[in-house]
């Protein structure tokens, strides 16, 4: 649970959308509220329990209109030392609502796309919680009771159950907004989204054709002038500094054992370097207390690969997967 936390909040990525054709949530047309006076209470500088927010929903793509003219609110359902669990209201409004327009919304149940009905309930990571920079126009509306539902969708994720959701807060822009567009705006929605997918691809097409040309002509010289996993930071929720350094270090002496065998070094050599290395990281990563996660294992995997075509030995990349334990 808490490598998804990890990885997925701290990108603040988007969840995925899929093309399917569920039933659309009753249609429910933006209602006028009042805005709130001068007297709103600041924003809360800690989670808790009860607290309820409103927020301008953002636009969900690149693609669509840049103001959205909708308002959503949250709840927060319960607090942890590492986990906040936050509720999505099934309210939308054309200002910021009262704290009473909010406490008689109920959850939000999400079918776009290949949601079924599931209430838009999530855990997020309360050391990246941040309204302010969650939402737009962000808005404290006050301290609203929990029902016993929501006090049990709480315990469940607080105790990371399976099955139960962890997300980036962000998210609480896209639900509300997609639920909307997905009832009263669905075919303008489905374009923005085969557009969204179709520049993915491009994108994607396009960063492999720049990594396969680095990989054409990389050399030991240029690896040993780069500093690898620069991203690693800080930490948490990355690694230790120590075991950062510790990584690059071997990577590099690495570069400069293979270097040291020639210009044209022996399969067989290179084997055995490179497999030294990965063990390394395999007790480095034990001794750590298994620190290597989604993001760490992509960037140790991509820099022997590349440490690999260097030594003109890429063959040697798919045996690299069978030598690590993390």
């Amino acid at each position: 649970m808490f490598d998804s936390i990890r990885k997925l909040l701290g990108k603040g990525a988007k969840p995925a959308q899929a093309e399917a054709q569920p039933q659309p949530q009753p249609q429910q047309q933006p209602s006028p509220a009042p805005a709130a006076g001068p007297q709103d209470s600041a924003i809360p500088a800690e989670p808790d329990v009860g607290q309820i927010y409103a927020f301008c929903t953002r636009p969900l793509y690149a693609f669509s209109a840049p103001e959205t003219g909708r308002y959503a609110a949250i709840k927060v359902l319960g607090v942890s030392d590492m986990i906040v669990v936050v509720a999505v209201l099934d309210g939308i409004w054309q200002s910021h609502p009262s704290l009473a327009q909010a406490e008689r919304a109920r959850l939000l149940t999400q079918h776009r796309f290949v949601h079924t009905g599931r209430a838009a309930v999530f855990g997020t990571d309360r050391k990246a919680w941040d309204i302010a920079g969650a939402f737009t126009a962000p808005r404290y509306l006050g301290l609203g009771a929990l029902t016993d539902d929501e006090r049990a969708r709480a315990a469940s994720i607080l105790r990371g159950e399976s099955g139960t959701s962890i997300a980036a807060l962000p998210f609480a822009n896209h639900a509300p907004e997609g639920e909307w567009r997905w009832a009263h705006d669905r075919e303008a929605l489905q374009q923005e989204a085969a557009l969204q997918s179709a520049e993915a691809v491009r994108q994607r097409a396009a960063q492999e054709a720049r990594y396969n040309d680095r990989l054409k002509g990389l050399t030991f010289e240029q690896l040993l002038s780069e500093t690898p996993f620069e991203n690693w930071s800080p930490s948490p929720p990355f690694p230790p500094e120590g075991f950062t350094v510790a990584a690059r270090a071997a990577l590099h002496a690495a570069c400069r054992d293979i270097q040291a065998l020639g210009d044209k070094p022996r399969k067989t050599e290179v084997r055995k370097v490179l497999k030294r290395t990965v063990e390394w990281f395999n007790a480095a990563d034990e001794a750590a207390g298994n620190v290597i996660e989604t993001e760490e294992r992509e960037d140790i995997m991509t820099a022997l690969e590349e440490i690999a075509h260097a030594a003109r030995h890429k063959a040697l990349v798919p045996e690299i997967d069978e030598w690590r334990d993390w």
